[in-house]
C-alpha cells in the first residue's frame, strides 16, 4: 500500500470577536420580547452546503428558535438562557460549548450582547 503525501493547505483563522457580521434578521413572528437584532457570517462551508461554520451575534431580547440542523456553539461574549421545549434550561456564557439537535425547538433570552461561533450540520443544504 502506498501513501500519498499530505498536501499543504491554508488553515482559515479568524478572531471571533473581530469577525465582521452582516444583518441576519429574525422573523418578526418569532420575537416574543424586546427588539433582538441578529447578525452573522459564514466562515466556511462544505461543497454541498450541508456543513456550515460561522459566527452569530444578537442584541438583547427573547425569541423562539427551531433547529432544522444539528448545531454546536461556543460562546465568546454575553449571556443567554435557552429553554428547550422539554423544559430544560441551558445557561450560555463565555467559554461554554453546547450542542442542539435537529428537530428541537427552544426559546432564547439574550440578556446582554451575545456572540458565538457555530458549526451546523444538516441532511439538506443550509441557506447560509
Amino acid at each position: 500500500m502506498s501513501t500519498q503525501p499530505i498536501k499543504a493547505m491554508n488553515v482559515p483563522k479568524v478572531k471571533i470577536s473581530d469577525a465582521v457580521l452582516d444583518p441576519w434578521p429574525l422573523p418578526a413572528d418569532w420575537i416574543e420580547a424586546g427588539s433582538p437584532q441578529a447578525r452573522g457570517t459564514v466562515l466556511s462551508k462544505s461543497a454541498d452546503s450541508r456543513i456550515v461554520r460561522g459566527v452569530w451575534a444578537c442584541t438583547p431580547g427573547r425569541f423562539r428558535w427551531a433547529f432544522t440542523y444539528d448545531e454546536t456553539v461556543v460562546v465568546v461574549q454575553g449571556r443567554a438562557t435557552v429553554i428547550m421545549e422539554s423544559g430544560q434550561e441551558i445557561s450560555l456564557e463565555p467559554g461554554v460549548m453546547a450542542f442542539f439537535g435537529r428537530g428541537q425547538t427552544s426559546t432564547w433570552t439574550i440578556h446582554e450582547d451575545f456572540r458565538k461561533a457555530f458549526h451546523a450540520d444538516s441532511p439538506e443544504p443550509l441557506p447560509f
